[in-house]
C-alpha cells in the first residue's frame, strides 16, 4: 500500500517537473494530500476556457463557492485578486472567471514591477479551481490551523503544527515559547510522544479539550493522525531517502479547519526537488587517529617562537613522545629534540596526525602532497582564510575535491579538522595542538570529569575552559570551519567512548544535514546514560525570509534547532552562563537522582524567600513548592526553638530562618528539608553577614573559620555528600565571601551568587533531567 502511495505521488511530481516546475499547483496539492488520506473540500478544476454547468456546481453542496486562479506564476493569489467568493450559480462563477482573466494579469504585472507582461501572465493561467465554501467551526483563535513540512538545511525534514490563518506570525510572536507551534522530527521521535508534543499548544487546548462547557471540536487522535501523516510524507520523500527520486522541500496546509469533527484543508502549497543528502560514515579507527595518535607530524615550525613552535612545545609538554614527532623543516636535523625532514615526501612513515600551521595560501600544496603521498591518516588545519580564491574555487573546495577524487578512486584519504581552528587538546592522546602559550592559558586541573568539549569557536572553547578551570576535560576540540569533520562526526565517536560522560558543544551552524546526524548521535548518547549540553548561536531571523510559506517564517532555524535538540535529549543553554552552569552541575551533581520538580527553599533573609518563590515558574520549566510532612515541620521547629526563632517565624516553604539562626540551627533545617520524601531538590540561600554564622576564613578581627568542624560550610558539605538529591547553594555577598564560595565549590557544591539565578538554574536543570 505504501509503495503504491509513493508511486502515485511521484507521478504528480514527474508531471510538474515535465512542465518545468519545482512546485505543485493547488489542484495537484489536493491530489497529493488525498492520496495520503486527507479530507478535502468538494471541488472541481476547470481548464482555461471552460465554465461549469449548474449540475456540476450543485454537487459541490454549498450555496456559495470559492473561485481561485491556477497559475504557476501566481503563488499568493488573493494579493492580485485571484480569489473570489460568489454564489454557486453558473452565471456568477463564469462572471468571476472572466473578471479574473481580465484583471489578474494586469495586477500581477504591476506587482512584479513589469518584469512579467500581462500577456505572459494570462498565458500562464492553467484554469480555475472552484471549491465549496466550507462551513467550519468558528471559535476565534483556533478556528484555523497550520500544518507544515519543510526540509531544514541542518536537520532535514521537520513537521510543524499550530494555529493558522492570517494571524499565524502574530500568534507565534506573542504566545510564549512552546505554546504556539510544535516542531517535530519525522524520525527519531517515538510515536507515543507525538501527542505529548501537541498537548502544550494553546490551540490544542482550544479545539481538542472541553472549553467553557463546550465539547472538544476534534479528537486529539485526529490531530495526532494528521501530524503523523505529514511525518510519513517527510520520510517517504526525505533528502536522506535514496529510494525515492524526489524530496518534498516544503508542504503546507494553511488553513486546516474543523468540520463536524474532521479536519479539512482549504489552501495548500508544495515544493519539491531531486536534491538528496548522503553521509560519510567515519569509523572509530579514523577518529582515533586524530584524537589518540601514535605519531604526529608538523609543518610551519620556525626556529624562533611562532604559532607552529608554540604548538610543538605544547605537544611536548603534554607528554607526547619526542621520538614520534616529525617536523617538516628543511635545513635542520632536529628542533626541540624532534627529528626534522626537508619535505612531506621525506617523512619516514604515514603519521597518524599531521598539524598544518602554514598560511592559507600554502595549505593546498601541502595537503595535495600529504594526500597523494599518503603521508597522514588525519590532519588539523590551523589556518584561517581558506575562503579566499584559488583559481575559480575556494581553497576549501579545492581540498574537498582532492579528498573526493581519492575516495572515488578507492584510495585512502585523511580526515581533516578545521580549517580556521585553534586545534585540539586530548588528554588520552597526550597532546595539545593549540597555539596559546602556556603562560597565557592555565590548563584546567582538579576534577577529572569525563568531559569532552566540541566547539566551532576555539576562542569560545578556551574561554569556557579558563572559567571552568577546576574541571579538566578529556577532550577539547575546536572544529573551525568543518571543512571535513563535523560536530556530528565527533559526537558520533564520543558517544561510544566509555571514559566520556558529558559532551558540551558550542555550535554556530551545522553543515547540511549534520544537525540530523548530531541529533541521532545525541539520542544514542543519552540512551547510554551520557549527558549532552549545547549552546547554539546564530539565531538571527534572516533565514525566515527565504520561503513563501508561513511554516518557515514561524519555525525559524533556531526554533527548529532548539526544539529538535531538546527532543533528542540535549540540554540547550540559552546563555553562556547557563552553558557553564549546566556543565558544572552535570559534574558536581553527578549521581544525584531527579525524581520530580518539588523543591525546598531556605534562607536567612526574608527578601530572598520572596524572590526565590517568584522564580519557580518560567518558559523553560516549572517548580512547585514541596509540602513539608509533619515530621519535617517538627524537626524544623525543634531546630529553631532554642534560639526563639519559632516565636518569630512560622514553618513553611520557603523557610526564612532569620539572621538569628546559627550554623547548627540553619543546617539542621537544611538537613530536615532535604530528607523530606516530598522534596526532590533544594536551594540553600544565605546572606552571610550575620554574626550567627561562620562564613569567613580565620582572621585577626574575629574567631570564625569556614573550614572548622561545625561551621556552616562543613555542615553543608556533609549534608550534600550524604544525600542523593540535587542541592545548590547561594551566597549573596561580595568579594569578602569569595573564600567561602571557593571552599564550597572545591568540596563539590554548586554555588551561585544571586538567589534568583540559583532557583532559575535548578528549575531548568530539574525540568530537563525530568524529561
Amino acid at each position: 500500500m505504501k509503495k503504491n502511495v509513493v508511486e502515485r505521488v511521484s507521478k504528480i511530481f514527474f508531471r510538474a517537473e515535465k512542465e518545468g516546475r519545482n512546485f505543485l499547483l493547488e489542484p495537484e496539492v489536493y491530489e497529493l494530500l488525498k492520496t495520503y488520506g486527507f479530507g478535502l473540500p468538494r471541488h472541481v478544476f476547470l481548464k482555461k476556457g471552460s465554465y461549469p454547468a449548474a449540475g456540476l456546481l450543485r454537487k459541490l453542496g454549498s450555496k456559495r463557492v470559492v473561485v481561485k486562479v491556477v497559475s504557476p506564476l501566481i503563488l499568493h493569489k488573493s494579493e492580485v485578486g485571484g480569489v473570489m467568493v460568489v454564489r454557486a450559480t453558473a452565471r456568477e462563477v463564469k462572471a468571476a472567471i472572466k473578471k479574473m482573466e481580465k484583471e489578474v494579469p494586469l495586477k500581477f504585472s504591476r506587482q512584479v514591477g513589469g518584469s512579467r507582461k500581462p500577456e505572459e501572465v494570462a498565458e500562464s493561467i492553467k484554469g480555475f479551481l472552484v471549491v465549496e465554501l466550507v462551513e467550519f467551526e468558528q471559535v476565534g483563535f483556533g478556528s484555523e490551523l497550520l500544518l507544515g513540512l519543510r526540509v531544514s538545511r541542518d536537520f532535514g525534514p521537520v513537521v510543524t503544527f499550530g494555529g493558522g490563518g492570517l494571524d499565524v506570525e502574530y500568534l507565534n510572536v506573542h504566545l510564549k515559547e512552546g505554546s504556539s507551534l510544535a516542531i517535530l522530527p519525522v524520525t527519531g521521535l517515538a510515536e507515543k510522544k507525538v501527542l505529548s508534543r501537541l498537548e502544550p499548544l494553546a490551540v490544542f487546548g482550544k479545539v481538542a479539550r472541553e472549553f467553557r462547557g463546550r465539547k472538544p471540536l476534534v479528537k486529539a487522535e485526529e490531530l495526532e493522525r494528521v501530524v503523523k501523516t505529514f511525518q510519513q510524507i517527510g520520510k517517504d520523500f526525505s533528502p536522506f531517502n535514496q529510494h525515492s527520486s524526489f524530496t518534498v522541500e516544503e508542504l503546507e496546509v494553511n488553513p486546516l479547519v474543523i468540520r463536524q469533527g474532521r479536519l479539512v484543508l482549504l489552501d495548500g502549497l508544495a515544493r519539491f526537488s531531486r536534491n538528496k543528502l548522503t553521509f560519510e560514515t567515519r569509523s572509530a579507527a579514523q577518529m582515533q587517529k586524530i584524537l589518540e595518535p601514535q605519531s604526529i607530524g608538523l609543518i610551519g615550525v620556525s626556529e624562533k617562537m611562532n604559532v607552529g613552535h608554540i604548538i610543538l612545545n605544547n605537544i611536548i609538554k603534554n607528554g607526547f613522545n619526542r621520538e614520534n614527532i616529525y617536523v617538516v623543516k628543511p635545513g635542520l636535523e632536529t628542533i626541540e629534540g624532534c627529528r626534522c625532514f626537508p619535505t612531506v615526501s621525506d617523512l619516514p612513515q604515514a603519521v597518524d596526525l599531521f598539524i598544518l600551521t602554514l598560511g592559507a595560501d600554502q595549505v593546498y600544496p601541502v595537503m595535495k602532497e600529504l594526500v597523494e603521498k599518503e603521508k597522514a591518516h588525519s590532519v588539523i588545519i590551523i589556518a584561517g582564510g581558506l575562503g579566499e580564491k584559488s583559481g575559480t574555487k575556494s581553497i576549501e573546495e579545492d581540498i574537498r575535491s582532492l579528498l573526493s577524487s581519492r575516495k572515488k578512486e578507492g584510495k585512502a584519504a585523511p580526515v581533516i579538522n578545521g580549517g580556521n581552528c585553534l586545534g585540539i587538546i586530548s588528554v588520552p592522546g597526550k597532546y595539545d595542538s593549540t597555539f596559546i602559550p602556556e603562560y597565557k592559558f592555565k590548563r584546567p586541573e582538579g576534577i577529572s570529569a569525563g568531559l569532552a568539549i566540541v566547539s566551532q569557536s576555539g576562542a569560545f572553547m578556551l574561554s569556557r575552559m579558563s572559567t571552568l578551570d577546576r574541571f579538566e576535560p578529556l577532550y577539547a576540540i575546536s572544529v573551525g570551519n568543518q571543512l571535513d569533520l563535523t560536530v556530528g562526526d565527533y559526537l558520533n565517536y564520543l558517544k561510544d567512548r566509555p571514559e566520556v560522560r558529558i559532551i558540551a558543544a558550542y555550535i554556530e551552524g551545522f553543515k547540511p544535514g549534520d544537525g540530523w546526524k548530531f541529533c541521532q548521535a545525541a539520542r544514542e548518547a543519552v540512551k547510554a546514560g551520557k549527558k549532552v549540553v549545547v549552546y547554539k548561536s546564530g539565531r538571527s531571523p534572516e533565514g525566515r525570509q527565504a520561503t513563501a510559506s508561513h511554516t518557515a517564517s514561524v519555525a525559524g532555524d533556531y526554533a527548529v534547532a532548539k526544539s529538535l535538540l531538546l527532543q533528542a535529549g540535549v540540554m540547550v543553554a540559552e546563555t553562556i552562563k547557563d552553558f557553564e552552569n549546566f556543565i558544572k552541575a552535570l559534574i558536581l551533581l553527578e549521581g544525584k537522582k531527579v525524581k520530580g520538580q518539588r523543591v525546598g527553599l531556605i534562607s536567612n533573609a526574608g527578601f530572598e524567600s520572596v524572590i526565590m518563590a517568584d522564580n519557580l515558574k518560567g518558559e523553560d520549566g516549572c517548580l512547585s513548592l514541596a509540602q513539608f510532612t509533619p515530621e519535617t515541620e517538627q524537626k524544623i521547629f525543634q531546630a529553631l526553638q532554642p534560639l526563639g526563632i519559632d516565636r518569630l517565624q512560622d514553618v513553611h516553604n520557603p523557610l526564612d530562618v532569620t539572621p538569628m539562626a546559627d550554623d547548627a540551627a540553619f543546617c539542621s533545617c537544611v538537613e530536615a528539608i532535604l530528607a523530606d520524601e516530598q522534596v526532590d531538590g533544594m536551594v540553600v540561600s544565605c546572606v552571610p553577614m550575620t554574626a550567627a554564622l561562620q562564613t569567613l576564613p580565620p582572621g585577626e578581627a574575629h574567631k570564625e573559620n569556614i573550614s572548622a568542624e561545625g561551621s556552616l560550610a562543613s555542615r553543608l558539605i556533609k549534608i550534600f555528600r550524604e544525600s542523593d538529591k540535587p542541592l545548590v547553594v547561594n551566597i549573596d555577598a561580595g568579594r569578602l565571601y569569595d573564600p567561602l564560595c571557593d571552599y564550597l565549590e572545591k568540596s563539590g557544591l554548586l554555588v551561585f551568587r544571586n538567589c534568583d539565578e540559583a532557583v532559575c538554574f535548578l528549575r531548568k536543570y530539574l525540568s530537563w533531567q525530568g524529561n
